[in-house]
Formats: C-alpha cells, sequence, structure tokens
C-alpha cells in the first residue's frame, strides 16, 4: 500500500542543500546577474575584455565548492565534520572492506573541553525505534498464533485503544507510523492536560501509564483511519514498547537489555544514565548551545527514543543489521528491514522503523536518524556494498543536520 505524502519529523533538503554555488573567483548565483550586467556594459567597448568576461564565467567548475577533490577518505569526512559539528561529535564508519574507523571531532561539552571518543555516551533518540521494531519481530516470529490487533495485548479495564471508520489498530500500523496517533499527548490543540512536572527540555519523562491509559482512552482522536496515511507518532512507538513488556510479563527495559544489549554486549547502553556513563557523558545542547538534560521516561514512553548508547556499542549493533556477524535476532533484523511500500514523502520508503533510501548517488541505503532536544544521531548502511556510517552529535538541530550529514558520508564512503 503507498501512502499520501507527509512532512516527517524531519524534512530531508535543508537551505544548504538547495543553494547554488559558482567557486573558485566566481561570483554567487545570486549576485551574477547584477555583475553581469555591469562588467558587459563596460566590455562593450573592449572585444578583448569581453572575451576574457567569458572565459572566466564559463571556466568556473560548479562542482568544486561540493566536492573539492579529495585524496582519501578521512579527508572527506573531516570536511563534513567541519560543516556539520557545532559542539563535539564521533563518527563511525564501515568501510567497502569492512574496517572500522573512527573519527572524533570537539568536545564533550561547552564547559569541558575534553574530547568524546569511541566510548562517549550519546543520546540516540529516535533510533531506539529500530531497536523496538527489531523486538517486536523477535516476538511475533516466536508466537505460535500472533493477534494483530494492539488493543487486545492492554488491560481492557484501564485503557481502550482510539479507532477511527471502524478501523482497530494493529501492530504493522504502529511499526510504521500509518496509525493516526498523534505525535504525542502534548500536540498542539490537544486537550489534554499536561501530567504534573512537565518539562518541554525532558518532554516524555512527566507521563505516567496511567496518564497515557487517560489519553488514549477519553482525549486522543485519531488524526486519520489506520492504514490510510502515514503520520509520524512517539506516542505509538512508546505503546509499542510497553506493550512488548506485557506481552513478556515484564518491561521494556527488562526485554531491550536480555534481547539485545546482553546479547550483543552492548554493555554501555541503557535507559537511564549508569554512574560509569555519566563520567563519559556528552552532554546535551539545544540550539542555542545551552547545556540542556538527557531525554528520560518511564515505560510507557521508553520504547520510542530513550537508549544511551556509545560508537563501540552502535558499531555492534550496525555489524548486527548488516549481517556481518552472526545472531538469533537474524530474522527479526530481516523482518525489520523489509519495505512496506509505503512511501514517508522526504524520508524514502518505511520499513520497521527503519526507512529505505536512494542517495543522489544512486545507492540505496537502510538508515535511521534521532534527534532530541540536546544531541542528534544517524545510522546507516549498504547491503549491497556492505558499508555503513553512525554519527552522534551533542548538539539538537530539528532540522535535518544530522540527516543531510549521514547521507552525505554515506556517498563519501562509497567514493574509496
Amino acid at each position: 500500500m503507498k501512502m499520501l505524502k507527509s512532512p516527517g519529523p524531519f524534512s530531508y533538503l535543508s537551505k544548504h542543500d538547495m543553494s547554488i554555488f559558482i567557486n573558485g573567483y566566481c561570483l554567487q548565483y545570486h549576485k551574477l546577474n547584477k555583475y553581469l550586467n555591469l562588467l558587459i556594459y563596460l566590455s562593450m567597448k573592449n572585444l578583448k575584455l569581453f572575451i576574457l568576461i567569458v572565459i572566466l564565467i564559463t571556466g568556473c567548475n560548479t562542482n568544486d565548492e561540493v566536492n573539492p577533490g579529495f585524496s582519501n577518505l578521512e579527508e572527506e569526512v573531516n570536511h563534513l565534520a567541519n560543516q556539520y559539528v557545532k559542539v563535539g561529535a564521533v563518527v563511525g564508519i564501515i568501510d567497502q572492506q569492512q574496517n572500522r574507523h573512527v573519527f572524533t571531532y570537539g568536545s564533550k561539552s561547552v564547559e569541558n573541553p575534553d574530547k568524546p571518543d569511541a566510548n562517549t555516551v550519546f543520546d540516540i533518540g529516535s533510533i531506539t525505534k529500530t531497536f523496538t521494531a527489531i523486538l517486536i519481530a523477535n516476538t511475533y516470529l516466536q508466537m505460535d498464533t500472533p493477534d494483530e490487533v494492539v488493543d487486545h495485548y492492554l488491560p481492557m479495564d484501564k485503557v481502550t485503544m482510539p479507532v477511527k471508520d471502524s478501523v482497530e489498530i494493529n501492530f504493522l500500523h504502529l511499526l510504521t507510523h500509518t496509525s493516526g496517533l498523534p505525535r504525542s499527548p502534548h500536540v498542539t490543540g490537544s486537550t489534554f492536560p499536561l501530567p504534573e512536572g512537565f518539562d518541554g527540555e525532558n518532554p516524555y519523562a512527566a507521563y505516567t501509564t496511567e496518564d497515557v491509559y487517560d489519553y488514549l482512552t477519553n482525549y486522543c482522536t485519531l488524526e486519520f483511519a489506520p492504514g490510510t496515511y502515514w503520520g509520524y507518532s512517539n506516542t505509538g512507538y512508546g505503546l509499542l514498547g510497553h506493550i512488548l513488556g506485557l506481552i513478556h510479563g515484564s518491561t521494556y527495559a527488562e526485554v531491550l537489555n536480555r534481547d539485545i544489549f546482553n546479547l550483543l554486549d552492548m554493555d554501555n547502553s541503557s535507559l537511564f544514565l549508569t554512574e560509569e556513563q555519566k563520567e563519559n557523558m556528552a552532554s546535551g545542547h539545544d540550539s542555542s548551545l545551552k547545556i540542556v538534560p538527557n531525554y528520560t521516561a518511564s515505560d510507557i514512553f521508553q520504547g520510542c527514543g530513550m537508549i544511551k548508547s556509545s560508537l563501540n556499542d552502535l558499531f555492534k549493533y550496525l555489524e548486527s543489521n548488516m549481517g556481518l556477524v552472526d545472531s538469533p535476532l537474524q530474522n527479526a533484523i530481516m523482518m525489520s528491514h523489509q519495505n512496506s511500500g509505503i512511501y514517508t514523502g522526504s524520508l524514502g520508503y518505511i520499513g520497521l522503523a527503519w526507512y529505505i533510501f536512494e542517495l543522489e548517488d544512486g545507492q540505496e541505503i537502510i538508515y535511521s536518524g534521532g534527534d532530541t532536544n540536546g544531541h542528534s544521531a544517524y545510522i546507516a548502511f549498504n547491503k549491497s556494498s556492505l558499508t555503513g556510517a553512525i554519527i552522534l552529535l551533542n548538539a539538537s538541530f530539528h532540522d535535518n543536520t544530522n540527516i543531510n550529514f549521514g547521507h552525505n558520508l554515506m556517498m563519501a564512503i562509497n567514493k574509496y
């Protein structure tokens, strides 16, 4: 089923991408006409000068600013980092020979000059959704007769899921953002009262399970009938994580630790910062470079974006998704990569949390991005060339900077 286009959590093209550059000694396009008219007027009485102007203009190579001709991958990665890093960053690459490369930039915070490293911890935001999707797929594959209706897994005496046009929400709707559930209970226009202690810098921390049950039962109106459109929903993925815990008779955190973190030896990843992680944490910064708190949440919202992790741990996760290491999760991982045929617009097609996108150089990648109030992240891989990339930034953007950085990085890796 092909969905209608809808704006995502980030639009792909930025103003920088759409800029037209004429490099070297040439003038920027938006200034060119003004100066051309003047130069042509002055040169009309001097044929030699006119010929010289034509040679200078036509000799400009419009590709040099975008690709100034790098001799190796490291030079190009450094060039990209200079454009996109605001405070600090760690970048991980798996090249065409499946070798790991680590690049580090900037500082852990505006108040701490120490450079981050491959073990420094960052919020990964919505990349968490890919973990949730794999866990749901793994659970589904283990069920004898899985029931796809979400409402059937929730306590019927405490919550009733909203419906629209008599269509009930199923797991695929939640996994592909086609459920119609709003992005969050506190979206503009919502009549749901904000929970006590609500903080805009950490917007999901105050919500309890009871709050969200109340919201779903008494306040939530679906934005569209499930399965008819695409609309990004943190509410939906938080609910998936919560239901995952209910199915297993535990919590989302316990299932996540048992079935992914412990299995892949990701011992520097968690939903809440440990004392050890706090010692090597990259502080988050908002768009004005003010230090802001990490995202936290109770069980009801953990599945949508609360994982904290490091580059070394995410290398293990990336390599598992690329099939470079054997894992009992392999069937679930492969299921999460399958293209649903649902087109999201600028993000590409969606699998289960992962997006499938064709880059400008023609390569097809599978990727995800995350953007909290203080961190941005990106993870991607190409199944054909077996290349991959991870970016962790300790500044938020909310304007696709992490996605632009990542897509350009994947194209750079493809050259060397």
